[in-house]
């Protein structure tokens, strides 16, 4: 676990770090905003930007512009302490439902989209309608399975 005060990481922790950061670019998402993640996952406490940004060597404004996309998908939360001008950041509460609600989303739009392509001329060969219509199914099956785990939100 990490400390405030450490600014070195463990070699273990900066692992994780690095593999939560390739795993949000396999998603097409920047690299950075997932070792942002991985960070803060591991971090009990709130982070400045320049703790951040020590931390995953990268800069303070490559550090504002990921934490504010995080933000703005309701991953990670900015706050403020008394007397001090600084932002920090740490994990949204309610963050599992966020990357549920956001993962069923995805899920669903991609189901929308193959049930769209069996209404094209290609699908009227019965193979094409045949593989569009057994992905979509199995879109709309994971997107009702997580819908579950959400607790039937939408």
């Amino acid at each position: 676990m990490l400390r405030n005060q450490d600014v070195k990481l463990d070699p273990a922790d900066e692992e994780f770090i690095e593999r939560v950061g390739r795993f949000f670019e396999g998603d097409a998402a920047p690299r950075t905003s997932g070792r942002l993640l991985g960070l803060l996952l591991l971090e009990p406490e709130e982070l400045s930007i320049d703790d951040i940004a020590e931390r995953l060597r990268v800069s303070r404004a490559s550090v504002s512009t990921n934490a504010r996309h995080l933000e703005t998908l309701g991953i990670v939360e900015r706050v403020s302490r008394l007397g001090d001008r600084r932002d920090f950041y740490h994990i949204a509460p309610d963050v599992e439902h966020t990357l549920l609600r956001h993962r069923m989303n995805r899920l669903a739009a991609v189901e929308m989209l193959l049930e769209a392509g069996t209404a094209t001329p290609a699908a009227r060969d019965e193979r094409v309608r045949g593989r569009l219509s057994v992905l979509a199914r199995m879109h709309g099956c994971a997107a009702a399975a997580l819908r579950g785990c959400c607790g039937g939100e939408r």
